[in-house]
């Protein structure tokens, strides 16, 4: 009898040690540059935002933003772009969505059309009214070698 009970409390403690370790629940997304992948997050307080880079785009190309707040999508949605100094730039707000996940997209030519002289880093937030304090998603870097619209 005793045995047994052993078993089942090493059992117990190794998987409350394993589930310790795994990303379960909570808020993620992911960025993508015209339907392609660049960003995949789980929003957690001590990891370090993501960055990446506009250098290679043109300006028709699209950034779309999934965000999954624990397994649903968020109500009175918006992305933010501020700069360095969290100024507010631009924002964009979305329609409330059921159903399938719906992205939020926003042009590349407007992003880096919010770029200053100097200031090349800037900041994608998301809000909704679940998350209304903000969230940094990344740093968009503007580069400077922006392809020529076709």
């Amino acid at each position: 009898m005793k045995h047994i009970n052993m078993k089942r409390l090493i059992w117990i403690a190794l998987c409350g040690i394993l589930f310790s370790f795994s990303k379960i629940g909570g808020d993620s997304y992911t960025i993508h540059l015209n339907e392609k992948q660049i960003l995949q997050r789980y929003v957690h307080s001590d990891s370090a935002t993501p960055s990446f880079s506009l250098g290679q785009s043109s300006p028709s190309d699209q950034i779309s933003v999934y965000y999954n707040e624990c397994g649903k999508i968020g109500k009175e949605r918006k992305l933010s772009i501020r700069d360095e100094k969290d100024v507010l730039l631009k924002e964009w707000e979305f329609a409330n969505v059921t159903g399938d996940h719906t992205p939020m997209i926003c042009k590349v030519k407007d992003i880096v059309a919010l770029r200053k002289s100097g200031n090349n880093k800037l900041r994608l937030y998301y809000t909704s009214r679940e998350a209304s304090k903000g969230r940094l998603l990344a740093i968009i870097d503007g580069g400077d070698n922006l392809k020529a619209q076709k």
